[in-house]
């Protein structure tokens, strides 16, 4: 397999092509760093007849055919880039890499049958690039929640577009969320089971080596392989009491604030931790607390925070604790 370069950075052609010959080489595994959005940044050991399975059972769900165009629009250090590539040589689909960009659309110029990207991509290919976000055959969006707001625009796209729950431990994703027919519950692999343990999701599959993996992702269970993603017990904020869920926030409040930001708690004396919004913005923008009406009157923020830029991860994920710990140079707003 031989990648189409559309971008011309040296550093991440020799990534690519660093990856595929360590792939082709005697070893039995590949090491990939987690993406350190939740925690710090560590290496995974992760063996190649496992990436294979992984690999398989994606090709088999959304139905890739050898000859499919892929598309490489994430880092290839990251466990979402590097099985982009390792997709490509087990299913034999040809592997189009183009720059790392949140417009990863930008001057293509060739038919896209199976892509992944974050959020903030898909985001930004809308308002840039909507024409050939709408050729895609299938999108896969994974490393983070999708709003409201940002759901009810790619629902308007004709391409099979799903939402991707899976980390580096889980070689990626383990389960999809059929945005297209407009699921609420996220559908697990063949080879995964699944249960809850304190309302957090566990995993479990011998074909990807991996057993009683629990996280931190509070989840309602479905049968045997469905479940709802409600948010993630290590953001929660707990006010006065009140368990506030930021991924469930952030949803609602998407229908009123356009630009990216975040829900999240900080300490404080009286309520133990009080609710804010910190907005990735450069314009001069006003709240009131009428506007967040929406929220019950105990959720409801007690601040808002304008930051000019998030920090990000390299798998474009919002690093939160980063993010907020940027709040001493921001514009405070008190409601």
């Amino acid at each position: 397999m031989r990648p189409t370069y559309i971008t011309k950075n040296k550093d991440l052609i020799t990534t690519v092509e660093n990856l595929i010959n360590e792939w082709h080489s005697s070893t039995e595994y590949i090491y990939i760093n987690t993406s350190g959005s939740t925690g710090t940044p560590k290496s995974i050991k992760l063996k190649k007849k496992h990436m294979i399975a992984s690999a398989e059972a994606t090709g088999k769900f959304l139905q890739l055919k050898p000859g499919n165009t892929a598309l490489l629009s994430m880092s290839p250090n990251t466990i979402g880039g590097t099985m982009m590539v390792i997709r490509s040589i087990v299913l034999g689909l040809n592997l189009v890499v183009t720059e790392v960009s949140s417009n990863p659309l930008a001057d293509i110029g060739v038919h896209i049958d199976f892509a992944a990207m974050v959020p903030l991509q898909v985001k930004e290919s809308l308002q840039k690039n909507k024409t050939e976000l709408n050729e895609l055959g299938t999108l896969i969006i994974g490393g983070g929640p999708i709003n409201e707001s940002l759901e009810q625009e790619i629902l308007q796209l004709s391409p099979r577009v799903y939402h991707t729950y899976g980390m580096t431990e889980t070689i990626s994703h383990i389960a999809l969320r059929s945005i297209s027919n407009k699921d609420k519950f996220f559908k697990t692999l063949p080879h995964v089971q699944i249960n809850s343990i304190e309302s957090c999701l566990n995993i479990t599959s011998e074909e990807i080596g991996v057993k009683d993996l629990q996280t931190n992702d509070i989840v309602e269970i479905i049968g045997s392989n469905r479940f709802i993603w409600l948010g993630r017990s290590d953001f929660a904020i707990n006010s006065g009491g009140i368990k506030i869920i930021p991924s469930i926030v952030e949803s609602i409040l998407s229908r009123i604030i356009k630009e990216n930001f975040i829900s999240a708690g900080l300490n404080d004396e009286t309520l133990g931790q009080k609710h804010v919004i910190l907005v990735e913005t450069n314009k001069d923008l006003n709240f009131s607390r009428d506007d967040f009406k929406v929220l019950e009157n105990y959720k409801r923020p007690k601040e808002i925070y304008l930051l000019q830029s998030f920090v990000r991860t390299e798998s474009g994920k919002v690093d939160r604790k980063k993010t907020i710990g940027l709040i001493s140079n921001a514009k405070k707003q008190v409601l």
